[in-house]
């Protein structure tokens, strides 16, 4: 699931290499996505694993690990 997720960042986003992504590095601070392009990743990662969070769960989601944990606890 990190790995798909990771697969979904790099393709929103456009700039970032697959290689930089690793599951513990921070969206904003050390990938330096913010914006839009934190937006569409998140829609698409709703699309995508069929759930839809509230937006204070997505508040607290800054790596990959987090956005693949929260997907996991709506998906059990």
């Amino acid at each position: 699931m990190i790995d798909e997720i990771a697969d979904i960042l790099v393709d929103v986003v456009g700039w970032i290499e697959k290689k930089d992504v690793l599951p513990n590095k921070e969206f904003v601070r050390d990938l330096h996505i913010a914006g839009d392009d934190l937006t569409v990743f998140v829609t698409e990662v709703e699309r995508r694993f069929k759930f839809k969070p509230a937006i204070e769960e997505w508040r607290r989601i800054g790596t990959v690990e987090q956005t693949a944990e929260l997907v996991l606890r709506h998906n059990v």
